[in-house]
């Protein structure tokens, strides 16, 4: 399972220290990174908290809406906040509490939040959809950020680009949407040449999320981690090759294998898309994005310091649906 491939990287940390001193709440578990998270070992005790009790918590759990007025009491958020959830709703709650309940983040020792390099990647795009995507995100992040140093507490933000994978009974929005369009089309035309993609699977970005929510749990946070890290897999790849790998890995009875990838002319991929500049600007950039290089950031094996990993880590889940 791809689960064993990180195991001996948390058991090793864990054994490296003989106190746990702090608890992990978690948000954000019913998605691919946020079970992934709940599917590593570790010793330190996880507290949930979500719309949804998670099928593979082994920890507690409370019910909480970070979209409503919820109050938490100060004993639910003692420890290191790891948080999957939409960063501007993370931001929001937080700097509501710190506004209203100060007395409720007392006990909270850091901050670990994911948010996305769309903040990077879209914020030149022409469709006011992405545009303010972008704006969204920078703007939850400098208030995350600027709530941090007034508690005085470790925090970082984890922008990944292209989360990719099914984990348990939940499936990504990005590769696994491709592949339901494959599903009922014979044929996907790419340009001629495509741009560069670094997609990391869920498993790695929640191995790196609780590889640095132990280093706040055990002291040894450096000050001179980056606020904002933009981190993808160890593979830069093609989004040609990377759509013609993943295929690969599918069952040889899905649907999606029978579709054929056929590569054109860049001008006529051009002219083909460019009636959806009029129809949908948003899918006309998406469409144009394919020609982008979206790459180049952290690797995620230099941060949580295993072996790379190749794409794809791994397709679905049994229990995904396909």
């Amino acid at each position: 399972m791809v689960v064993d491939t990180f195991r001996n990287e948390i058991c090793s940390t864990d054994s490296k220290h003989s106190l746990i001193i702090m608890n992990i709440i978690l948000l954000g578990s019913t998605n691919p990174s946020g079970s992934a998270f709940l599917d590593l070992p570790t010793s330190i005790t996880i507290h949930v908290l979500g719309r949804k009790c998670p099928r593979n918590l082994l920890g507690d759990y409370t019910f909480f809406d970070l979209t409503e007025s919820s109050e938490l009491q100060a004993n639910q958020l003692d420890g290191v906040l790891v948080s999957f959830a939409p960063i501007w709703m993370l931001a929001s709650f937080i700097k509501k509490y710190h506004d209203s309940y100060p007395h409720h983040l007392s006990n909270l020792k850091g901050i670990i939040a994911c948010s996305s390099s769309s903040f990077i990647t879209k914020r030149f795009s022409f469709n006011e959809y992405d545009k303010y995507l972008s704006k969204k995100l920078t703007t939850a992040h400098h208030s995350l950020a600027t709530v941090c140093h007034k508690l005085d507490i470790p925090h970082q933000i984890l922008a990944p680009t292209l989360v990719y994978g099914c984990v348990n009974e939940y499936t990504d929005k990005n590769l696994n949407k491709i592949i339901r369009i494959m599903k009922f089309t014979p044929y996907v035309f790419l340009p001629n040449t495509t741009g560069l993609r670094q997609p990391i699977h869920a498993r790695q970005l929640a191995l790196i999320a609780l590889l640095q929510a132990t280093k706040i749990c055990y002291s040894e946070w450096c000050a001179k981690e980056p606020e904002v890290l933009p981190l993808g897999g160890d593979t830069i790849i093609s989004y040609k090759d990377m759509i013609l790998q993943y295929v690969a890995k599918l069952d040889n009875k899905h649907k999606a294998r029978k579709c054929k990838v056929v590569c054109i002319p860049n001008r006529l991929y051009f002219l083909i898309i460019l009636p959806f500049l009029f129809i949908n600007p948003k899918l006309f950039e998406a469409l144009l994005r394919v020609k982008s290089d979206m790459a180049d950031f952290a690797k995620s094996h230099e941060i949580s310091g295993q072996k790379p990993q190749d794409f794809p880590l791994s397709v679905f889940s049994p229990d995904c649906q396909n």
